[in-house]
């Protein structure tokens, strides 16, 4: 069974984007979309229009992506990978930045990486299911 077909979309970087809030809130939940709203407004200042909460994944159309400029995915796809631990310049400083910017769940990333290259990515979703984990991504 793939990864798609059990409820995981493990991007490039090694993020699940079934379980994105950005993810989530352009396929239907309108809550999610809601609460983004209203964070954009109250922690940046930012008016940030519903319809603008859109996002298909990496693996999705660039004209449907909240980070259609991620260095990582454009990087990866540049290179014909379509995870990071598939290249040769594994950890690179762009993965290596991304994991230290202070997000908590980029944090993982490349720990995660590590892991789904040495153990294939089936075994990794399947590893992670078994300790009752969805990923990584809030």
């Amino acid at each position: 069974m793939d990864e798609e077909s059990k409820g995981w979309g493990v991007a490039i970087c090694g993020l699940n984007c079934a379980k994105c809030d950005m993810f989530e809130a352009s396929h239907g939940n309108k809550k999610l979309i809601d609460d983004i709203v209203e964070w954009f407004k109250t922690e940046r200042n930012e008016s940030v229009k519903p319809e603008r909460i859109r996002c298909e994944g990496c693996r999705g159309p660039l004209d449907v992506h909240w980070s259609s400029d991620c260095k990582i995915m454009l990087c990866a796809k540049e290179k014909g990978h379509q995870y990071c631990f598939q290249c040769e310049d594994f950890p690179c400083q762009i993965l290596t930045d991304f994991s230290s910017d202070g997000i908590p769940h980029h944090k993982q990333t490349v720990e995660n990486l590590k892991v789904m290259k040495r153990i294939g990515l089936d075994a990794w979703i399947a590893q992670q299911e078994a300790n009752g984990k969805r990923v990584f991504c809030p």
